[in-house]
């Protein structure tokens, strides 16, 4: 039986995102850069993904 899966999506200033994107790195067992646009990272339980919008970046996190 699969667990649910608690999805939350926010669209942050660039400035700020990428302030959260440091402070997660810092405990992230994984970062991934996948391309020019899009970051992910993984702690062991959450993946925390940020794609770069024109003038935004879009912060996606799925906690299983």
């Amino acid at each position: 039986m699969n667990k649910p899966t608690n999805k939350e999506t926010y669209i942050l200033d660039d400035t700020v995102a990428f302030d959260l994107m440091e402070l997660l790195k810092a405990k992230a067992r994984h970062f991934i850069q996948l391309n020019e646009y899009v970051y992910r990272l993984f702690d062991g339980q959450s993946v925390v993904t940020f794609t770069t919008l024109e003038n935004d970046i879009q912060v996606e996190m799925i906690k299983g």
